[in-house]
């Protein structure tokens, strides 16, 4: 009975640990940022909350600025923390900075358009890049840097602060992917209700076959919808598909009760799986992806979906079958299922009737 409590408790604190510490854990940012001889010209994208924060600001209370908000005040104590947060130096000198306009945008977003001078033509640029990380480490900003007749794209995050470029020279195409790759594969850590469903899925274990297919049928049909939910063929509403996702979890969690036969369990999880894709779709339009690139984009940030998902599965797996050798087997299936389907219908409430009291 020790150890059935002792894995249990492990388990129940790996799916705790997914619970973020920030009450605003998907900080987003995008920037277009174009070079104009002797000028450096930044579009900056931000959501709300972030800036919000900025201020302290309970988003349980306030999530966003009215017009009136936005006024002389503001713009000067936002435009002092862009000036401290975002600097340029051209050819080692600092670059002056003025903030032409901020205006609210579509979804829920900040626009705060910035120009930065050199007296000198620019030639080698280092951008360094330490906004909102304070009150978010995951915060990202998918910068599209264009120059002449070249484009490219940088993503600013907690450990990739600094950029150091040539005037009309692109972004090293492999740093590029290295970097989407890497956002796939933070989403999935990050995707709490993704992390969860995957999760009540490999409960009952099963043949290495079973597994497989299951797996296989989720990435299968999680890149089917991404791809045309991506390319704007198919678009479903966010809180629709957020909606199902957890149903689908609730779903899961109880069948894990009264399931006795899990060959058949793939196409199940093929179903869910493309509602899942919608999921990830809307993760990644949310970095505000330039059309130019954004099929290379998406390929790896689905490349780091699928290193994600073999990641959890490779730390859950082997824990589940070795529980499996065991009598109480069934009993550790129950608890860890209830406790999955007790966060599943957690978020189906709070997203059918559009509350805010889960953490993440």
């Amino acid at each position: 009975m020790k150890r059935i409590l002792s894995i249990l408790l492990l388990l129940t604190l790996m799916l705790a640990a997914a619970v973020p510490a920030s009450a605003h854990p998907n900080s987003l940012a995008s920037s277009k940022i174009t070079f104009e001889n002797k000028r450096m010209v930044v579009s900056l994208l931000v959501d709300q909350p972030s800036v919000l924060e900025l201020d302290k600001v309970d988003l349980k209370v306030k999530s966003s600025y009215t017009e009136e908000e936005l006024t002389y005040v503001m713009k000067e104590k936002l435009f002092a923390y862009i000036q401290k947060g975002f600097v340029v130096k051209n050819n080692g000198e600092p670059m002056a900075v003025e903030m032409e306009n901020v205006s609210l945008a579509a979804g829920n977003n900040l626009q705060v358009d910035l120009v930065y001078s050199s007296e000198q033509l620019i030639d080698k640029v280092d951008l360094e890049y330490n906004l909102f990380f304070e009150n978010s480490n995951t915060h990202k900003n998918v910068a599209t840097i264009e120059s002449g007749e070249t484009s490219s794209e940088f993503i600013f995050a907690e450990k990739s602060r600094t950029l150091g470029m040539e005037a009309g020279l692109e972004v090293p195409f492999l740093t590029a992917v290295k970097q989407f790759i890497i956002l796939g594969v933070e989403h999935i850590l990050t995707g709490y209700d993704h992390l969860m469903f995957l999760f009540a899925l490999v409960l009952l274990g099963g043949t290495f076959k079973n597994m497989l297919k299951i797996i296989t049928s989720f990435t299968v049909a999680h890149s089917i919808t991404l791809i045309l939910a991506a390319l704007d063929i198919i678009v479903l509403p966010g809180r629709l598909v957020d909606i199902v996702v957890a149903a689908s979890i609730l779903y899961v969690a109880i069948e894990n009760f009264v399931v006795k036969n899990t060959n058949y369990r793939w196409v199940l999880t093929f179903v869910f799986g493309l509602v899942h894709g919608f999921g990830f779709a809307g993760a990644l339009a949310e970095t505000q992806i330039p059309k130019n690139h954004f099929v290379s984009s998406l390929l790896t940030f689905n490349i780091g979906v699928e290193l994600g998902h073999i990641m959890v599965v490779a730390v859950l797996l082997p824990i589940i079958l070795y529980v499996k050798r065991f009598d109480w087997n069934r009993l550790f299936v129950y608890g860890m299922s209830s406790v999955v389907g007790l966060f599943g219908l957690l978020w189906l409430v709070e997203r059918v009737f559009d509350l805010s009291y889960m953490p993440m």
